[in-house]
């Protein structure tokens, strides 16, 4: 028998490979495209400098005297380092009491934040109750409400009840602002999670809260991580309530405490105020560093699963 010649017509073109495109010609098709992607370029070098060149500039203050800070023209790459900064900024002024006082309440604060919040989250995210969506919205209008609004009012408690220059009572007030920001990030993250291996860990003899620990709490710990770690630098970068409440000198947080540094005529050393704020931005870009697996994980695996 013979074969139909359309068909093999059909079968010898299916079977012929497809010119690949060059690189050199889908450049030419598409000009707009190239143009684009210069300009998408463009932008990220910009914001990569944006962000160096102040730190760069923190760090070279603080590691020279402050003759040549003060020197004109102003010299790009020190001439002389120099440590005295630092060591005057401990020895000295006692800027480790600062540190560990913030170190304490932003702490205090993310560990009850990430708490209050985890539970909340997963109630929101698994069960259907009344009132749960107004719940939702009123809390992320509490984290978008502007602090100074609110800070007249809260001074004016705190301290009517005398709970003001206490740290407790400022910790307490961190969790209260960063919780709204916790319950939104955790949410999500738990409404992206599928119930199912939850479901079969309760068919098979665990509670509600042993599938959550078991379960659920082990997938979300990226989530978890994230969570606190923006939380924690939240709270460690917090300058508004803690200057206003702290009214004794050796319980202020350090961001406040760098206005210590500065004498009644204006700045004395711009080296050791760089040295401050060096000293304050290295834990929490430490952390940054160490933790940015999980910061990555937290901040993309949630919305790809369930």
């Amino acid at each position: 028998m013979s074969a139909d010649p359309m068909s093999i017509d059909v079968n010898s073109r299916a079977a012929q490979p497809i010119a690949p495109v060059s690189r050199a010609a889908a450049k030419k098709r598409s000009p707009m495209a190239t143009l684009g992607r210069t300009l998408q370029y463009a932008a990220l070098v910009t914001v990569v400098l944006t962000a160096i060149v102040p730190m760069y500039w923190i760090v070279v203050n603080a590691i020279r005297p402050d003759s040549e800070i003060a020197a004109y023209p102003p010299t790009i790459f020190p001439k002389e380092l120099t440590f005295k900064h630092f060591i005057d900024l401990f020895e000295v002024y006692g800027f480790q009491q600062y540190l560990t006082n913030s170190l304490i309440v932003s702490s205090i604060a993310t560990v009850v934040a990430l708490v209050f919040g985890i539970m909340a989250a997963y109630a929101m995210s698994r069960f259907e109750f009344k009132g749960v969506r107004a719940v939702g919205e009123l809390s992320l209008l509490a984290y978008l409400l502007p602090p100074i609004l609110v800070l007249v009012p809260i001074t004016q408690i705190l301290f009517g009840n005398g709970l003001g220059d206490n740290r407790a009572a400022l910790a307490v007030l961190y969790v209260a602002t960063l919780l709204p920001f916790a319950l939104w990030i955790l949410r999500s993250y738990f409404s992206g999670l599928g119930i199912d291996t939850e479901e079969a860990a309760m068919i098979d003899g665990c509670t509600r809260f042993g599938a959550f620990i078991r379960v659920v709490l082990p997938q979300t710990l990226p989530g978890i991580a994230s969570t606190a770690i923006f939380t924690f630098n939240a709270a460690w970068s917090e300058y508004l309530f803690a200057s206003t409440l702290m009214t004794s000198n050796e319980k202020l947080p350090a961001n406040p405490a760098v206005f210590l540094l500065m004498g009644h005529m204006g700045t004395e050393s711009w080296g050791l105020l760089m040295a401050a704020a060096l000293t304050i931005i290295l834990p929490v870009m430490i952390l940054f560093f160490m933790a940015q697996k999980w910061l990555v994980a937290g901040l993309t695996e949630g919305a790809v699963k369930g």
